[in-house]
């Protein structure tokens, strides 16, 4: 479906609301200002008064009877008068310079309030063109206001995060890999490529860290969030297809944060073709990322290089996997560095494809295959380095898939049950060998 002003206005409705709140904050940074006659009277008055009050103040500090009352006279020589007409001139002057203060401070805020409305003026109608060019039909125009909306995050603090949601929602709209329009693919790669470039420094004054990000049911023929630090946050990708391209998470951190591809209860996150890599990727403590009940039809999730540390949790539980590939180091990556956290395959049905945890350092992490079936995956363990931790196949199901344990020592150590059930057969490991380029010298070469 194209994107038009029309058919996106819900995203913006937000937008909408806090600019007009922006006026309403604008509008009571102005004084309000009373009739003039009224104010230019009451002045006078208090004038008149506060200059009385100095005359007679002064006149009774010199011990001087001004006569107010009937039965006294005055006792105010000539030359006394003339001191204290002076001396109250005097002090209406110092009153008068205190109020001229005020007035100047009073038109000082008056000219703020002024100034602070014309931004939030220029601001609004930044923001409604920024909304306008996201819905045009030209694809150039779209990425103009794309790169708009990302200048105005920088600028206008408070708006940040709902520029942020309202970036995520463009990604939600209906998109047809079928027959995209024209340029829709560019757009969407650009969103994608702002998010990650505010994600990089959580420290920078214009990081996006720390707000969530629901790209729940969008569809993603690639884009990479390489670099990113997803950190205290929820990141949801439930319902969501990966269908094509790469969608990249590489050099990416985890921590404190929850990722959704799938938590049992939203609608799972399909993988038919696409490719999606954590490689290099840092897991810890409090990062939970659940691919629960996730349908892995093709292509693969690569998690080769990654760090999973003491606290994190990595959960494929009730997963289907089909003719599709997952690894956690080899034929080509490097092994995962498993010191810590749970990876979690229980209750996983690997109908075909490969699990492939070659080359991983097990040294703390607890990986589950508890009660999986497994009816044709190939799961191996080759040239592994078996520390610490725990391997359990607790009622594990394992019917026609293959195992392999090739050039490891001691994986009895750290398996449960042990030994496990279908060894892979001399053809099966040479083919397997020669199709995942498993040679001595590969190896090697990998290493060094």
């Amino acid at each position: 479906m194209r994107p038009t002003l029309k058919n996106i206005r819900p995203l913006f409705i937000k937008l909408q609301v806090a600019r007009r709140k922006r006026y309403r904050d604008a509008g009571r940074h102005t004084p309000s200002m009373p009739n003039f006659p009224t104010t230019l009277a009451a002045a006078f008055l208090v004038a008149s008064l506060c200059a009385w009050f100095i005359f007679t103040g002064m006149a009774h500090l010199t011990g001087a009877d001004l006569g107010l009352w009937p039965n006294k006279a005055s006792s105010v020589p000539p030359e006394r008068l003339f001191d204290l007409t002076r001396s109250t001139v005097t002090g209406a002057g110092l009153l008068a310079g205190v109020f001229a203060i005020v007035y100047a401070y009073r038109k000082q805020k008056i000219e703020e309030a002024n100034s602070h409305r014309a931004d939030s003026d220029s601001l609004g109608t930044r923001y409604q063109n920024a909304a306008e060019q996201l819905g045009n039909e030209s694809s150039s125009v779209r990425l103009a206001g794309v790169y708009a909306l990302s200048r105005l995050a920088d600028e206008d603090s408070s708006q940040r995060e709902t520029i942020c949601r309202l970036l995520c929602g463009y990604l939600r709209m209906p998109y047809d890999l079928s027959s995209p329009p024209n340029g829709e693919r560019e757009v969407r790669h650009t969103i994608v490529k702002v998010i990650t470039e505010h994600l990089q420094d959580p420290t920078a004054d214009s990081s996006w860290c720390g707000y969530d990000l629901d790209f729940s049911g969008a569809t993603f023929d690639g884009g990479s969030f390489a670099g990113s630090n997803f950190t205290k946050c929820t990141v949801s990708f439930a319902g969501c297809h990966f269908s094509s391209g790469k969608t990249l998470f590489d050099r990416s951190v985890f921590e404190d944060v929850s990722v959704d591809f799938g938590d049992g209860e939203s609608e799972p996150a399909v993988i038919d073709g696409g490719l999606v890599h954590f490689v290099n990727a840092q897991f810890k403590a409090g990062a939970t990322v659940s691919f629960i009940f996730a349908e892995i039809k093709s292509g693969s999730i690569e998690f080769g290089a990654s760090e999973f540390h003491l606290g994190s949790i990595l959960t494929f539980s009730s997963c289907q996997l089909d003719k599709a590939f997952i690894g956690f180091g080899g034929p080509i990556w490097v092994g995962a560095e498993l010191s810590g956290g749970e990876i979690s395959f229980d209750g996983a049905t690997l109908n075909a494809g490969m699990l492939s945890f070659m080359g991983a350092n097990f040294n703390g992490s607890h990986v589950g295959m508890d009660n999986i079936k497994q009816t044709g995956t190939f799961i191996a363990f080759d040239d592994s380095f078996f520390g610490s931790g725990r391997i359990t196949f607790n009622d594990a199901r394992l019917a026609t898939g293959k195992i392999s344990f090739e050039n490891v020592t001691t994986p009895e150590a750290i398996t449960t049950p042990w030994p496990l059930p279908l060894p892979l057969p001399p053809k099966r490991r040479r083919r397997t060998r020669r199709r995942y380029g498993r040679s001595p010298e590969r190896r090697g070469a990998r290493g060094a």
